[in-house]
């Protein structure tokens, strides 16, 4: 056993570097959808504008910005990604969170990707080729926080809590640090990712939501008619109207439901949080401008 591990003098550990992190596709994948949005809110300003329904053009940044911003909450925890020693304690973070192993009860062992020790199934977090960072089922049937890069050996390691598989330089001098022998089993509940305060954060917001909803209703509903336009077709023109107090309930369902789903998720991973936020406000900002349109035809009526 490797009993009483100090804290070390030299930094031991392996953290990913920018272009590293670049690697991973779903960075591209939220920048495309940015860019293709910014092409179609384009073309949607431009009939808007020409429709005499300009006042919306503002809108058509938001739904941009939400990828945009997880483009970048994803880099940034990316960098935050990796491994290393704190006194005796292996603390490793991956795009499921922080994982700690206490290396005075931690066997060790080298894997190979495709034994008993190699990823099966994803369940939380990101794998393209050989990058793979996040919670995963083994071949095993276990679960593991995994962080390994392409080209570098594996080693897995267990205190009997937490089961980590980790691939990057500098692991041989993690295991100048650690028992090599059998690898304790852990039981799969244990490394579940629970994230309750974002969950609490997400919803706060849903709730403060609902309150704009029902501000804007009382603040709107004598100086609108009884029936309100609620849809402009991609040219601008409306083509779709409700009752007033439809239109209000619509509003209210349609923030109580992504309230749930963001909060569900957001327990789960903090990027839930972020991306549950700014599609709330995003909706409150479009219920907003529907009820000045409206309030504004009734006037010019």
């Amino acid at each position: 056993m490797c009993e009483g591990v100090t804290i070390m003098a030299g930094y031991v550990g392996d953290q990913p570097t920018a272009g590293t992190v670049l690697h991973d596709p779903s960075i591209w994948i939220c920048v495309g959808i940015a860019v293709l949005l910014i092409a179609v809110g384009l073309l949607a300003h431009r009939a808007f504008r020409e429709s005499g329904a300009g006042g919306f053009a503002a809108l058509f940044w938001i739904p941009p910005s939400v990828p945009f911003l997880l483009a970048v909450y994803v880099f940034v925890s990316g960098l935050r990604n990796g491994w290393r020693l704190v006194g005796g304690v292996l603390r490793v973070r991956t795009n499921a969170g922080v994982t700690e192993i206490d290396l005075a009860r931690a066997h060790a062992a080298w894997v190979t990707q495709n034994g008993v020790y190699g990823l099966a199934d994803r369940l939380l977090g990101t794998s393209t080729g050989a990058y793979a960072s996040g919670l995963f089922r083994l071949n095993n049937g276990q679960v593991a926080d995994v962080y390994v890069l392409a080209g570098a050996p594996r080693l897995a390691v267990s205190d009997g809590h937490a089961l980590v598989i980790l691939g990057t330089p500098g692991l041989d001098a993690l295991v100048r640090h650690v028992s090599m022998g059998a690898i304790p089993a852990v039981p799969p509940a244990s490394v579940l990712p629970f994230h309750p305060v974002a969950g609490l954060v997400t919803l706060a917001v849903s709730a403060a939501m609902l309150l704009v909803h029902v501000a804007m209703w009382r603040r709107y509903r004598t100086r609108v008619p009884d029936r309100v336009t609620s849809h402009w077709g991609v040219t601008g023109r409306p083509n779709g109207q409700m009752s007033r107090a439809g239109f209000y309930r619509w509003g209210l369902g349609v923030a109580v439901g992504l309230g749930i789903l963001f909060t569900f998720i957001s327990c789960m991973t903090w990027a839930a949080c972020l991306l549950g936020a700014l599609v709330e406000l995003s909706i409150a900002l479009l219920w907003g401008m529907v009820w000045r349109m409206n309030a504004r035809s009734a006037r010019i009526a």
